[in-house]
């Protein structure tokens, strides 16, 4: 057996225990157990027959830079609308005509119209986004699909709003409606879901340690009654 212990083995030994005490008293860590914000909106999205929102748009390719306002609207199982109402192609609108086909025109000569591929450049935003983005049937089942490399933190308020962040990291290959800038590009994907809600209200993609495109979204209605009317 050893001789009695110094006072400075026994401070050591106090300071360990104490150390240890305090931790298990901390709050825990941001991260949490699971992706229980994802599951909510997952869960709440088999139930959405339409929704419409607000979307503040700010992208970023090399040099260049572009903010729009946009309005979304959706109706199962394949119907949307977009209305550019600042920005970039303001007073646009584009219909989805079957998959990935449109029918495009100014909200002022709505006679004439375009008919495109909805990733064509004349109908898409800087960085190639369109009509197909914003579909969150797409984008739940992209992030599900992925659903063991999803991350939750405590996310920002947002317009006053406690989120939760969710955060998928592109281990994996692209996501369906990425667009061809965005392939091979992104590196993180953010959604800030509302506590309150469960609505993503914002959403944030990088390409590296750069923000590259930020969405705000606001002004939800959902399960509102959207007729064909709506969607022309």
């Amino acid at each position: 057996m050893g001789g009695p212990e110094t006072p400075a083995v026994i401070f050591r030994r106090l300071a360990l225990a104490a150390s240890v005490f305090l931790a298990a008293l901390a709050p825990a860590a941001a991260g949490v157990e699971g992706v229980p914000a994802f599951d909510r909106l997952q869960n709440m999205w088999t139930s959405v027959s339409d929704y419409s929102m607000t979307i503040d748009a700010h992208e970023v390719l090399g040099d260049q830079t572009a903010d729009s306002e946009l309005h979304y609207a959706f109706k199962r199982p394949d119907q949307a609308r977009l209305d550019v109402l600042k920005g970039l192609k303001s007073g646009s609108t584009m219909v989805l005509d079957g998959v990935d086909r449109v029918v495009a025109y100014y909200r002022r000569f709505s006679f004439f119209k375009k008919h495109g591929d909805a990733r064509e450049k004349d109908l898409t935003s800087l960085r190639g986004n369109g009509i197909l983005n914003p579909n969150f049937g797409d984008l739940v089942a992209c992030f599900g699909a992925h659903k063991d490399e999803l991350r939750q933190t405590d996310g920002p308020a947002v317009d006053g709003e406690a989120t939760d962040e969710v955060a998928l990291s592109y281990q994996h290959d692209d996501c369906p409606v990425d667009s061809a800038t965005d392939r091979g590009t992104i590196t993180l994907d953010v959604l800030d879901i509302a506590r309150d809600t469960g609505l993503v209200v914002a959403r944030k993609r990088y390409a590296g340690n750069e923000v590259v495109e930020s969405w705000q979204l606001s002004d939800f209605k959902i399960n509102s009654g959207l007729t064909d009317a709506d969607l022309r």
